[in-house]
């Protein structure tokens, strides 16, 4: 009889935001061949007792298509790296999956999320993001919306069809499939003699307020906007979008679109009245987050968007830590300050100095943003205002 399994060893392969069902196939296949390697060494004789050399890590080809040949560097890290991922991940042993990711992350990476936490280092990256989401959705498909970035700052926004099956928060699996929106911003290592640069830092943050208000654990009150519904850019510039070989080609402006989308951001989350929505095409599109929802159009943007947050928050400031632009689609990732004077999404944000992280993503058409898409740290904001999350999401949800 066979001695049962070793627990799983750091490095080894493991569900992942990429690869859980992989992983539960891998794992089941390791057994029986460790099973059918224990049985064939019983009928073997003890008379050659020299250990194996063990094999190399194997590094994982891409082979990407010429037309992604021109990408932004920034870019082009974040595709091979993702590719490995949703190719190998969970299938890969540990020793070559950790040299794998090796490429492309810098040994003392900082790795930033909403729900999992912060993490250093690859092996953290692993241990922080993959394992969790691993456990709770190991059967995910995912479907890039926006794919953008320049030199040294890449970013996505994503969504995926994720069936729920594992606990995670507290929160009992409800066994449903969900649509989880998603966004990443990364930074690049400064370049070297050796070394054009690595990924040094990740941010991820995941919608839990709207995934939990899909399985009827509701944190926040209705939105009066439709809420759960995210699309893809209705450009064809490619899915993700943009096509880098689309923008360079056609000599669409980066720094043109910076400036709209940072006058867009600024003018809206911490200018005056007059500023609301200024930068904005008439017929725009607004994809918010749970607890605002999608927004057509600016007058839906101003009632139900802009002038909820600007008369719960005097003394508004935006500060930006990451951002990019390719052609005319441009991202920030950063914190909007403010003092609060009224409740805000149904918190108690009045006499509070909050500090509300953000990612939001636009596309620029003709001098002006034609669309949006935006997430907010809304578990930070509990917390900010004295309460826990992901406690009440276990117990039922905010609202429930």
């Amino acid at each position: 009889m066979c001695p049962p399994p070793p627990e799983e060893p750091m490095g080894a392969p493991r569900p992942s935001r990429f690869g859980g069902r992989a992983m539960r196939v891998a794992s089941a296949a390791l057994a029986v061949l460790a099973c059918i390697a224990c049985a064939a060494v019983a009928t073997h004789s003890d008379s050659n007792h020299s250990p194996k050399p063990k094999s190399k890590p194997r590094i994982w080809d891409p082979g990407f298509r010429v037309e992604f040949s021109t990408e932004p560097f920034a870019k082009s890290v974040i595709r091979k790296f993702d590719a490995y991922n949703m190719a190998r991940g969970g299938l890969d042993d540990g020793p070559t999956f950790d040299a794998n990711v090796n490429l492309y992350m810098e040994p003392d990476l900082v790795y930033e999320s909403v729900g999992f936490g912060t993490w250093r280092t690859p092996a953290g990256w692993a241990r922080g993001e993959e394992h969790n989401y691993g456990m709770a959705f190991p059967e995910t498909v995912f479907m890039q919306m926006l794919f953008f970035g320049d030199a040294r700052v890449a970013t996505t926004t994503t969504y995926g069809s994720a069936l729920w099956s594992g606990d995670l928060f507290g929160v009992k699996a409800p066994w449903q499939w969900v649509t989880l929106r998603i966004t990443d911003f990364y930074l690049m290592s400064e370049p070297t003699n050796t070394s054009r640069g690595r990924i040094s830092y990740n941010f991820m943050m995941i919608d839990w307020a709207d995934a939990l208000r899909q399985i009827g654990r509701p944190m926040l009150p209705k939105a009066p906007l439709e809420e759960g519904l995210v699309l893809p850019p209705a450009a064809n510039d490619g899915v993700p979008a943009p096509l880098s070989a689309i923008v360079q080609v056609q000599g669409r402006n980066a720094t043109e679109a910076r400036e709209v989308a940072l006058a867009a951001l600024h003018e809206d989350w911490a200018g005056d009245g007059a500023s609301a929505a200024r930068s904005w095409q008439g017929d725009m599109t607004f994809y918010g987050p749970g607890g605002i929802g999608l927004a057509k159009g600016v007058a839906a943007y101003q009632q139900h968007v802009l002038a909820p947050f600007r008369a719960a928050f005097a003394n508004r400031t935006v500060g930006v830590e990451l951002a990019a632009c390719e052609g005319n689609y441009c991202a920030a990732f950063g914190r909007l300050h403010g003092r609060g004077v009224a409740s805000w999404l149904g918190q108690p944000t009045a006499g509070r100095d909050i500090a509300l992280r953000f990612a939001m993503h636009w596309r620029v058409v003709g001098g002006r943003v034609q669309e949006g898409w935006a997430i907010f740290d809304v578990p930070g904001l509990f917390e900010q205002v004295g309460k826990d999350f992901y406690a009440l999401a276990a117990a039922g949800g905010s609202r429930a």
